[in-house]
């Protein structure tokens, strides 16, 4: 077969020998090179490359280890043969491993790129609960989201622009603990000099021009395929019109939304707000007197016993130690004291 008859609309199994191309080619490497470097034949990389064979998983982590692919192939393999997946999911993931700049827009979740596994995890559980899914097929999943997460790890990773609705950041999963620790990861993320982080806030819900997630993924030819999802399965489109036209409304949404750095202090809010919302067991606080008091009766006490666990100070009044008590997170309390300390704020 000719590198150019190599379709990976037409099976997971071409589109993940496609994805091993991809690589193989980026890196320079003929298939008697890349066969060698793992142990095997250039035959049988030709195999594997059109589609004619499902590899073993020795294969697989051998070849990811000589293309440099940091996981990303095994992840991509749990997809074949696997039935945890809405249909045409499998095909997307293999491209998704090879593109060079990811685009997505989000609603509801953060996309499984962006996810931490801690939070994959909590969602994972909520369908076995509801019985969506089974525990094996929940292992599967999480299985190709580590998978999913290797080509952001890699020397030269791809470009990722994560457009998300405001309901991404302010849906909880598991508990407000997990999902605080969801959004500290989005604001690390965006710190990458590779990605972009927008936000589609609630307020201008009349200018999202779609109503299902969708997907861009620019390959190392240039090419763009779009992908996007109903309840029931998911669609690959390579067809550049469509995806053409999909890019057009995808660019007006990146200008609706906020931009980089006012969406980062939304999700920092978004962060704060789940404060309030912590578990938090009062009588094992322990208290003193904040030293930022103003000397005159107007006193408050502070428990920091929290902040390691849950990364939240407890303030109250000292002379009210019965009433009721603020929640604040550990980062708002150290630039309230630092300012305080600093005079900023003058007496308090």
């Amino acid at each position: 077969m000719r590198i150019n008859e190599l379709d990976p609309s037409s099976s997971p199994l071409a589109a993940f020998g496609w994805q091993i191309r991809e690589r193989r080619r980026r890196e320079r490497l003929t298939q008697d090179g890349l066969g060698a470097l793992a142990g095997y034949t250039g035959a049988y990389v030709s195999l594997i490359e059109n589609g004619k064979r499902r590899p073993p998983v020795e294969f697989v982590r051998a070849i990811d280890q000589a293309l440099g692919a940091a996981g990303a192939l095994e992840g991509a393999w749990w997809m074949l043969g696997h039935t945890a997946f809405r249909g045409g999911f499998p095909e997307y993931v293999g491209l998704e491993a090879a593109a060079r700049r990811i685009q997505t827009w989000d609603i509801g979740l953060p996309p499984g790129i962006a996810q931490t596994e801690e939070f994959a995890r909590a969602l994972q559980d909520g369908y076995v609960e509801r019985g969506t899914a089974t525990p094996g097929q929940a292992a599967e999943r999480i299985g190709v989201l580590l998978g999913r997460h290797a080509p952001l790890h890699l020397p030269d990773p791809p470009e990722l622009h994560l457009v998300l609705d405001e309901s991404c950041i302010r849906t909880v999963v598991g508990s407000p603990e997990v999902t605080s620790r969801q959004l500290a990861w989005l604001i690390e993320l965006a710190a990458r000099p590779n990605i972009v982080l927008q936000v589609m806030p609630f307020t201008r819900g009349a200018r999202r021009p779609f109503v299902h997630p969708l997907k861009f993924l620019t390959m190392s030819d240039g090419s763009v395929v779009g992908y996007t999802e109903t309840h029931e399965r998911g669609y690959v489109e390579y067809e550049s019109e469509t995806v053409t036209g999909w890019l057009d409304d995808y660019h007006r949404l990146q200008v609706e939304a906020l931009p980089p750095a006012d969406s980062l202090a939304l999700v920092s809010k978004a962060r704060k707000d789940l404060c309030n919302m912590l578990p938090v067991d009062p009588p094992k606080a322990s208290w003193f007197k904040s030293s930022y008091s103003d000397g005159a009766g107007e006193c408050v006490e502070v428990s920091t016993a929290h902040a390691a666990s849950h990364g939240v100070v407890l303030v109250r009044d000292s002379k009210d130690p019965e009433g009721g008590h603020l929640a604040l997170s550990a980062a708002a309390w150290r630039a309230f004291a630092g300012a305080a300390a600093s005079g900023v704020l003058g007496g308090v």
